[in-house]
């Protein structure tokens, strides 16, 4: 009898949101799709992931390292790389997803989350990866409802960014002044995005603690934020570690929002690909 094919979708994701530094997340409507199915013909990449090898991929590590014997894994992604777009926890999630799959036990999505943070150490992208929508972070994955008159904006440049390096360059220690608005701020940030109220927005994406020392590592960051807000944008930021540059608007100027931060990075010589992707609700998918 063949083997049936074990499929999983997981979506993107942009983190922080401005001063919901680490605990915030949203899934966007970008895409990476793994397949196991009958064979040995090893593992194909696709899309965004076409020429890596089989030792950078989290999803085989999350798998366990090894597709399971008779099967061979197919994985598509159009998710940008090195962006701040949350690939690797798709890819972490998806093969935590194809394991469950492959040794016939339900797919939990809590323990699939536990999982997931544990191995890829950012909730924030974690999170929205398994359940979709805004996320936050707290004692536990809490789901909230991004308002619906509200849209994101991206400018994705084509410089990649390294996790590791955004976070190096972080002060070890931030003062009681920073701390205290940080704290509003990320207050003011949930409260709007579920309430779709952009001067909250305005306030919360106003991020004091990553940005400041992030936004040396972008070009044309300062340029972007200064031309979505004039197209409409209700806040902009870095989308997670970077480079990707994320804006909030109203969802009827998003695109617009997004042309005009991309724009600004070719002035002063970067270049970067404008998007509006609509909030994904639903997170990862099995079929």
């Amino acid at each position: 009898m063949p083997v049936p094919s074990l499929r999983v979708r997981v979506p993107a994701s942009t983190s922080n949101l401005g001063a919901g530094f680490d605990c915030l997340g949203l899934a966007l409507d970008f895409w990476l799709e793994a397949r196991l199915v009958e064979g040995d013909g090893g593992t194909t990449y696709a899309g965004t992931l076409e020429g890596i090898t089989p030792d950078e991929d989290f999803l085989l590590l999350a798998l366990g390292g090894a597709v399971p014997q008779g099967m061979q894994l197919e994985v598509q992604s159009s998710i940008p790389l090195c962006r701040g777009l949350g690939s690797s926890a798709a890819a972490r999630v998806a093969g935590l997803v194809l394991s469950r799959l492959a040794g016939d036990e339900p797919v939990d999505r809590d323990a699939v989350f536990a999982s997931a943070e544990m191995l890829e150490g950012h909730p924030d992208n974690a999170g929205p990866a398994v359940y979709g929508g805004l996320v936050l972070v707290a004692h536990r994955p809490t789901e909230l409802r991004f308002h619906h008159t509200l849209g994101v904006a991206l400018a994705i440049p084509d410089q990649l960014s390294s996790t590791q390096a955004a976070r190096a360059i972080l002060p070890p220690r931030v003062s009681r002044e920073d701390a205290i608005s940080q704290a509003s701020r990320s207050a003011a940030l949930l409260l709007g995005l579920t309430q779709g109220d952009g001067d909250l927005i305005r306030h919360g994406m106003d991020d004091r603690i990553a940005v400041p020392h992030r936004k040396q590592l972008i070009v044309g960051f300062d340029q972007a934020v200064l031309a979505g807000l004039e197209a409409g944008a209700y806040g902009v930021t870095i989308s997670g570690a970077g480079s990707g540059i994320l804006a909030v608007t109203p969802k009827a100027v998003a695109s617009d929002v997004a042309r005009a931060m991309t724009d600004a990075i070719l002035t002063v010589g970067g270049n970067a690909t404008a998007a509006a992707p609509e909030v994904v609700t639903g997170g990862s998918e099995v079929r």
